[in-house]
């Protein structure tokens, strides 16, 4: 990727046989809303980079991020990542429980099903690994599976998201990425610790706020710099997430997502 000198920027993508340009405005332009600048389309951590990643992207896998195709699904996608536990092994234990779904709907309701299934071994490339938390998994699983008949699923996206908040073990981060993931909304945002590192590196997000405090105030300020930089929220989320945790300094915390190396790659310039 280059940049010239001149009052905009164009990126190129080629997609399939395709060559696409999105043009974002110069370097030098402030944000609208926002104090800080546009900066170059080939720098990373920039604004305008975030834009032409999550455009790129959004042109051959608009639904990268998906893992289900049902509510019951993205919610045991989602329940099996997060802190803590490896993208990669995250999956593998919703690959074996989803079987058991397909199988048996009833059987994600017993708890010892459950625990022996998460607490069997797992092989993930190449390796045996043990799911962590299993104990504390299975019971939240079965908990929320018994509930889940009493969530009204014609909800709007925020109003479900706090619906699923009142399952046993689903805080506003994990809700938020069922309904994303489900519905491909873009009225909730996933506030994991890659996110934030990203918010704060952009100075979007103050630094006195924490997601575990001030979740709805931090998912405003996100959703307002996405719309900002003509990005979907949604899709934005997903190419944060898959950037920052490559990058040094990432923590435990991790979401169970497709990894960067699974999505397309495209050619880019910016011109």
């Amino acid at each position: 990727m280059h940049t010239s000198g001149t009052s905009s920027q164009r990126i190129l993508s080629l997609s399939g046989d395709r060559l696409h340009s999105l043009d974002l405005p110069a370097a030098d332009e402030i944000v609208d809303g926002w104090n800080f600048r546009w900066g170059e389309a080939d720098t990373p951590m920039t604004p305008a980079y975030w834009a032409a990643q999550a455009w790129m992207w959004a042109l051959d896998a608009p639904n990268h991020y998906r893992l289900g195709n049902t509510l019951e699904e993205e919610l045991l996608a989602c329940m099996l990542g997060g802190y803590g536990i490896p993208a990669e092994v995250g999956l593998a234990a919703y690959e074996r429980l989803r079987e058991t779904l397909h199988a048996s709907p009833d059987a994600l309701t017993d708890h010892e099903s459950v625990m022996e299934a998460l607490s069997t071994p797992l092989t993930v490339g190449g390796r045996i690994v043990r799911y962590r938390f299993a104990k504390q998994k299975a019971g939240y699983v079965t908990a929320a599976f018994r509930a889940l008949s009493e969530i009204d699923r014609s909800l709007a996206d925020a109003a479900l998201r706090d619906e699923l908040m009142t399952l046993r073990g689903i805080g506003p981060k994990t809700a938020s990425w069922v309904v994303r993931n489900l519905r491909q909304s873009d009225e909730v945002a996933i506030l994991d610790v890659h996110i934030h590192r990203a918010g704060r590196s952009l100075g979007i997000f103050e630094p006195n706020l924490t997601a575990e405090r001030h979740y709805l105030a931090l998912e405003a300020a996100y959703l307002r710099f996405a719309r900002a930089i003509r990005t979907a929220p949604s899709i934005l989320d997903s190419v944060m997430w898959n950037t920052m945790r490559q990058l040094p300094g990432r923590t435990a915390g991790r979401r169970l997502e497709k990894s960067h190396s699974q999505l397309p790659t495209q050619l880019s310039l910016a011109i």
